[in-house]
């Protein structure tokens, strides 16, 4: 006689495998904000230095000429702007922000983190990730800023156009207990990141 059925040790062997693999593979399934917001930060850098490089704002005969040079600007509420200051005065205008390319909305955040609608949301950390603080080390400067020439070297100010970043410069963020560290490393402006539980 012929069977047409699986037998119960059958169907107990493909319910434990099942449970096995639902284990293993949902807590990859839920969303880590702490390792979205490095991801991220990491991404508008290296976006930040391509700009740079493009963009090419090098002028020799405007002696100003570094003050608008692509730079990556973090404010004190905890969200960022990408822009570069084209007419050297001391704002960072929306029309002098970049679009990011995969969301089509604006790299952009007023002095006081108030979003707005051509803006992308997920400059707003705190908002959207969760962030509790936004630590730099001394190397990037006390400007809470990156900047990149031409060549896509990374500056710590924009007093010179030599100040360079001379020390691998760190961006904490902190998000309760856990913490996300990014690392800006001197003369080729590469970027490592790495989230710590």
């Amino acid at each position: 006689m012929k069977q047409n059925a699986f037998t119960l040790i059958e169907i107990i062997i493909v319910i434990v495998v099942s449970g096995i693999l639902a284990i293993t593979i949902l807590p990859r399934l839920e969303r880590d904000p702490l390792r979205e917001a490095v991801n991220q930060i990491t991404r508008h850098i290296n976006f930040t230095q391509h700009m740079a490089m493009v963009d090419d704002v090098y002028n020799a005969s405007q002696p100003l000429w570094y003050k608008a040079m692509w730079r990556i600007s973090f404010r004190s509420k905890n969200c960022y702007v990408v822009s570069s200051n084209i007419d050297l005065d001391t704002n960072y205008d929306r029309e002098e922000s970049v679009m990011d390319p995969l969301t089509k909305t604006l790299l952009y955040s007023n002095v006081k983190c108030e979003q707005e609608e051509t803006d992308s949301s997920t400059m707003f950390l705190t908002e959207e990730y969760n962030i509790d603080q936004i630590i730099f080390t001394s190397a990037c400067g006390n400007n809470r800023f990156i900047a990149f020439d031409n060549f896509g070297r990374p500056h710590k100010t924009l007093i010179s156009a030599n100040d360079y970043l001379t020390q691998k410069c760190e961006i904490t963020l902190l998000a309760g207990s856990r913490k996300g560290v990014i690392t800006i490393l001197p003369e080729t402006g590469y970027v490592q990141s790495e989230v710590i539980d």
